[in-house]
């Protein structure tokens, strides 16, 4: 991917693949996530990174949604649609996008990088436009960003889980914010977090079926509260990954919800489907 080819840093999650034998003996191994390029690196250019990473995203917005094409950023937003929250957080960023692209493009003395923040302060037509984001919820947007690009989550309860909470990240690192529509940035529905930075994958557990339940069963380890566990098995002839999180405190879950809502989709994270 371009990006990577730059030396562009993206945090996705890292991955531990974990296999478990007859004894409860664990086996990890480890896969890390972060994108970075072999050739010059662009971190040291945040507004060249920063443009570089706009481009790519309008060009994906306007490949999935052609209407667009050829429409100010403005009514590029005001018309993607939000019905879900794989739209709604995908518009939210675009708003916050263009904030920072037109600084730019039209007033570059406003792009600052101060104290651990990513300061952008401008006015136009008699509007105040800002954004104020430490450099850590920075690197999470750009996450974010790469993750709709590349597509390489799906669009399924996954991704969704793990975009939810990048994306609360991001706003609970953005301290001002203000652009020509009187409304904040808005918020999903409060559907289910993953924890986005590091997960377990455990690799075709033992599970038994009773009634319409499933559950798993796992001898685990206490994991730190920063660390999520993600439970990779086939059922029905379907590959399935499900989050700790769908699970209740038993490791139970319907299995038609599990069947419905936990297909394997995309190609990250990677799966070990040879064990």
């Amino acid at each position: 991917m371009l990006l990577e080819d730059c030396g562009m840093s993206i945090r996705y999650p890292e991955i531990r693949h974990v296999e478990i034998d007859s004894t409860g003996k664990r086996t990890v191994n480890m896969t890390f996530s972060c994108l970075a390029g072999r050739r010059v690196s662009i971190e040291q250019n945040q507004q060249m990174k920063f443009l570089m990473m706009f481009a790519l995203f309008d060009l994906h917005i306007d490949s999935n949604h052609p209407q667009l094409e050829g429409k100010s950023f403005s009514q590029k937003y005001k018309s993607l649609p939000r019905e879900n929250d794989y739209n709604l957080i995908l518009r939210e960023l675009y708003r916050v996008s263009k904030v920072i692209r037109n600084s730019l493009v039209h007033n570059p003395s406003s792009f600052k990088i101060l104290n651990g923040y990513l300061d952008v302060n401008y006015s136009f037509k008699e509007t105040n436009f800002r954004v104020k984001i430490s450099l850590d919820s920075l690197n999470s947007f750009y996450t974010s960003l790469v993750m709709y690009i590349k597509g390489d989550l799906g669009k399924g309860n996954y991704f969704l889980g793990i975009l939810r909470s990048i994306y609360r990240e991001i706003l609970e690192g953005m301290s001002e914010f203000a652009d020509e529509f009187e409304y904040v940035l808005c918020t999903p529905s409060g559907g289910l977090e993953i924890l986005p930075h590091v997960r377990e994958v455990i690799l075709k557990p033992e599970y038994i079926i009773t009634n319409d339940y499933l559950q798993i069963k796992v001898n685990e380890t206490r994991a730190p509260e920063w660390q999520g566990t993600d439970f990779y098995l086939v059922h029905e002839e379907k590959d399935i990954l499900v989050p700790k999180e769908a699970l209740d405190q038993e490791l139970k879950i319907n299995r038609r919800a599990l069947l419905d809502d936990w297909k394997y989709e995309g190609s990250f994270p990677p799966l070990r489907k040879d064990l």
